[in-house]
Order: C-alpha cells, then sequence, then structure tokens
C-alpha cells in the first residue's frame, strides 16, 4: 500500500515549516580553497567513508516540509556499500530510519519495516518523493555519478558550483555553495537539488570523515 508524503510525515511530526534552508546568496570565491579539478576528483574519489549531520527539506506543489538528517556512508575495497540515515522531527521524534547493506535496503517508518533492492522506489512508494539516492552519494561530493554528467565550475577555485545529469531519465540539477576545508578535503555545506517541481535542500552543519 502506498502511503502519500501527505499522511506519512504530518503524522510522524516529521514537518517544520522551512525557515532556516532559505535560498542563500552566491558565496564570494575564496582564493584559499583553491584546488585543481583532477587533483581534487582523485582525492574525494578515494573518499569512501564519511558521515553529516544537518537538515533537509523538500519544497513541492507549493508545501516546504524539513527534517534534521543524519546519513552515515561506507564503502569498502570490494565496493560493498553501507549506510544509515536518520530522518527526526522536532522533539528529538526518528520517523524515518534506513539500514542498508550491500544494496539490500530496510526502511522503517511509523514502527513498520518496509525491504526492497530498489531505493529509489521504496521510499517513493512511502514518501511520494523523487529522490536519486544512488547518485547523491557522488554529488554530495561534487562528483558525477554518470559519465554525462556536467558540471562547472568556479573561475577562481576550481571548484565545483552547478551539476547536471540525466539520472533515470529525468534532468536533475544540482548547485553547491559555502565550501568548507575538512580534513583537507574540499566540501560544500548547502545544496540545491532540483528536477522539476521538485527543490530539495541540503544544510550539512558538520562533515565527519
Amino acid at each position: 500500500m502506498i502511503i502519500r508524503l501527505q499522511r506519512l510525515l504530518p503524522v510522524s511530526l516529521l514537518l517544520i515549516w522551512l525557515s532556516g534552508c532559505a535560498v542563500q546568496p552566491p558565496v564570494p570565491s575564496d582564493s584559499s580553497l583553491t584546488q585543481k579539478i583532477s587533483e581534487r576528483n582523485q582525492q574525494l574519489s578515494a573518499l569512501n567513508k564519511w558521515k553529516i549531520l544537518g537538515r533537509i527539506a523538500f519544497i513541492q506543489a507549493g508545501k516546504r516540509e524539513s527534517a534534521s538528517l543524519n546519513w552515515l556512508y561506507e564503502q569498502d575495497d570490494n565496493d560493498n556499500t553501507r549506510q544509515r540515515l536518520d530522518l527526526t522531527a522536532p522533539l528529538g521524534i526518528n520517523v524515518l530510519h534506513l539500514e542498508s547493506d550491500n544494496g539490500r535496503h530496510v526502511l522503517e517508518v511509523d514502527g513498520e519495516e518496509y525491504h526492497s533492492e530498489d531505493l529509489d522506489a521504496l521510499i517513493y512508494s512511502l514518501t511520494g518523493l523523487t529522490l536519486p539516492t544512488r547518485a547523491l552519494s557522488y554529488w554530495l561530493k561534487g562528483l558525477a555519478y554518470l559519465p554525462q554528467d556536467k558540471l562547472s565550475y568556479d573561475s577562481v577555485t576550481r571548484l565545483p558550483t552547478k551539476l547536471t545529469s540525466l539520472y533515470d531519465n529525468r534532468l536533475w540539477s544540482v548547485e553547491y555553495q559555502n565550501y568548507q576545508l575538512v580534513n583537507q578535503h574540499r566540501l560544500a555545506t548547502k545544496f540545491t537539488i532540483t528536477q522539476a517541481e521538485l527543490n530539495i535542500k541540503i544544510l550539512v552543519k558538520k562533515w565527519t570523515l
């Protein structure tokens, strides 16, 4: 049974009005973050274990909804991946919990578990949202997921400013802002991800590598 976003998220107290994730003006280039594109791509391609804490917001059909985000991702030398994702409502109530192990996904919502090998389809069936889950682990690092992905770079720092991708035959756009130096890695902390009428905003308060 498909549980739509308007039923699932309000019942779970996931939603708060989006106020802290409003679009911010572009951050001026910081020449101290300058890095060669090839050097950065090589460095971040080798970054296979990370964790982000922050907020995620969904803007669709005139609605604005957000939650706290806690995402741990790791990949071993054999390309086996594990991840854990929690979305948390105000008052600290965990309303969405994901555990993934090498392509097998278990999503817990409102005390019920759902299993699938297709995470995109599973999330859509439970929330009505289209999410580029396989690509996000690359896009958040400013890396192409598909060979056809196109990246634009800042003229001073040579860091990614925008990525466009035809993921699952849908046109996606990712905009990057507010780069920080985290353990010698140059990582963005503000993302605007767009696909048709859907806008996803991610604000990273902390990267852990």
